[in-house]
């Protein structure tokens, strides 16, 4: 039998609930879909199977590791099905066959970490840091030296201290910084190739998921680096965004009362795309928000919203956007009309 012979039809159940993984995350998920979606479901008790699904995502994973190219975003997914299957010898695939459990077991993991619960798929910072907090969770620390720090919801630091210098590395998250002066260590903070040097101040630097480093400054000033780049200097009052790989932004005016509240559990939202407002609750919740489509994304909003209980202020704003809320299973909520 030849290797073709072998290859799942676009119909299987594996393809099927690839095809779903992708769909779901669609910044237009619709109704319509979440309806398919669940009759899909009900349809065939294999197609709730979780070792088909994540067979399906350990494949990809593979592929990605072989250099392949990945599908766009808009390409049908079992474009890369065959693909895989007629360049693989058949004794690769005897062992591919004896790697299942471990791969349904590794792809499980992945589709928990990259689609159920993103935001809290750390697990190898936390082995590594020093400090770290829950999805949440809020937390206070007096540091040796006399500074203090506060840690937001999912974050972690290391604290590398020695006769010359004062380190810190915010491997991801957020935290706030009250540094305790000491003219003989300077104080650094690390978040990739970020580098902020405290100038006798207040400060706080987040890093996120995506790349970004946002530093504010509350009291005298920063300098901060990436990379080679020439030290920028912001001052109180001011922010600054940066992206790996790029240069260095000019600083921007903030509003410190709205950017802080976080450490009083609040968020406040002051005419921002809804999608914002999402993605900021969800990072004190388990489990992914969906936005039907492009057009309630982009709705402005504002509004004050306490963070100790992100699933009351998800449904303050439910009511006062006279939104719909649907939920799938215990980890994604979809808002829409």
């Amino acid at each position: 039998m030849s290797d073709s012979s072998d290859a799942l039809p676009d119909t299987s159940p594996k393809q099927q609930a690839l095809n779903w993984l992708v769909r779901l995350r669609d910044d237009q998920l619709t109704d319509a879909d979440l309806e398919d979606f669940a009759i899909w479901l009900a349809s065939d008790p294999a197609h709730a199977d979780a070792y088909n699904l994540a067979e399906a995502l350990f494949h990809d994973m593979v592929l990605a590791g072989r250099e392949q190219p990945r599908p766009s975003s808009a390409a049908p997914i079992s474009s890369t099905r065959p693909l895989m299957r007629s360049v693989a010898p058949k004794p690769r695939k005897h062992r591919w066959r004896r790697l299942q459990g471990a791969a349904a077991i590794a792809a499980a993991w992945l589709l928990a970490t990259q689609l159920i619960l993103p935001r809290q798929a750390h697990w190898l910072d936390a082995l590594l840091s020093d400090y770290r907090t829950q999805t949440g969770e809020l937390r206070d620390i007096r540091l040796s030296d006399g500074s203090r720090l506060m840690l937001n919801t999912d974050s972690a630091i290391s604290v590398q201290f020695d006769a010359g210098l004062r380190r810190i590395v915010l491997h991801h998250g957020q935290a706030s910084f009250s540094v305790a002066p000491d003219s003989t260590r300077p104080f650094e903070v690390a978040a990739a190739d970020v580098t902020v040097r405290a100038l006798g101040t207040i400060f706080d630097v987040y890093k996120t998921d995506a790349g970004l480093t946002r530093i504010e400054v509350k009291e005298h000033a920063v300098a901060v680096s990436a990379g080679r780049e020439t030290k920028l200097e912001v001052a109180a009052g001011q922010a600054v965004e940066l992206r790996e790989g790029r240069p260095l932004a000019a600083p921007a005016p903030v509003r410190l009362d709205q950017s802080g509240a976080w450490q009083q559990r609040r968020l406040i939202i002051n005419d921002k795309p809804l999608a914002e407002l999402v993605a900021e609750l969800e990072r004190y919740r388990y489990g992914r928000i969906f936005l039907s489509d492009t057009e309630l994304a982009r709705q402005r909003v504002s509004g004050v919203f306490a963070l100790d209980d992100p699933d009351s202020a998800l449904k303050t704003l439910t009511l006062a956007l006279n939104l719909k809320s649907s939920r799938l299973g215990p980890f994604w909520t979809v808002l829409h009309r």
